[in-house]
């Protein structure tokens, strides 16, 4: 009788340490670096949870148009500072012919918008939304610290917490008042 109650209270013991970590990753994107332009507002948008080494996760985020937006990824992990992979999808539904069925049908079709592997690992992005729309972002946390990078790697064990800052700001329209845009080569630094 009495093993049994040690184990009912070891499991209990175990179930509330689990809870516990995951409750403290989810204020995580709290932590993210924050624009210091005050104009900029938290999204309710913006997400955190809890990984281990190695998993990818994906997350959609509204896009409203004309609208500024600022994504930051953060992590709990000092050795995962700067190593967040992320990617930004737009989704298409196009007409293809699908050879097994013999006939034209309507297919979903992603395209990479952004990836931060091409852009120096950055941990931020900043853009505008041109058109209202859904966006999926895809975030990988790393196998472990790169070589070099850090004195301790991750283990297989270890639980990451990761955030996803969204914050928006009206978008800075920019022309004259009777709609005349001003030509800019920064125009089309956005989400078409």
């Amino acid at each position: 009788m009495k093993a049994t109650q040690r184990f009912t209270l070891f499991m209990i013991a175990m179930l509330s340490m689990g809870s516990v970590l995951a409750q403290n990753c989810r204020e995580e994107h709290t932590y993210c670096d924050r624009s210091k332009d005050k104009s900029w507002q938290i999204s309710p948008q913006s997400k955190s949870g809890t990984f281990a080494k190695g998993d990818v996760h994906e997350i959609s985020v509204i896009l409203y148009d004309g609208v500024d937006y600022r994504f930051s990824f953060c992590s709990n992990k000092p050795e995962m500072e700067g190593k967040l992979e992320f990617e930004i999808f737009t989704e298409k539904t196009v007409r293809k012919y699908d050879p097994a069925k013999k006939r034209v049908g309507y297919m979903k079709e992603r395209q990479s918008k952004y990836n931060n592997r091409e852009d120096e690992m950055a941990q931020s992005i900043e853009f505008q939304a041109h058109g209202t729309k859904k966006v999926f972002i895809r975030i990988r946390v790393p196998d472990g610290a790169s070589e070099g990078s850090s004195k301790r790697k991750l283990k297989a064990s270890d639980v990451v917490c990761v955030g996803v800052l969204v914050q928006h700001q009206r978008g800075s329209k920019r022309g004259f008042a009777d709609g005349t845009e001003v030509e800019d080569e920064n125009k089309g630094s956005g989400f078409n």
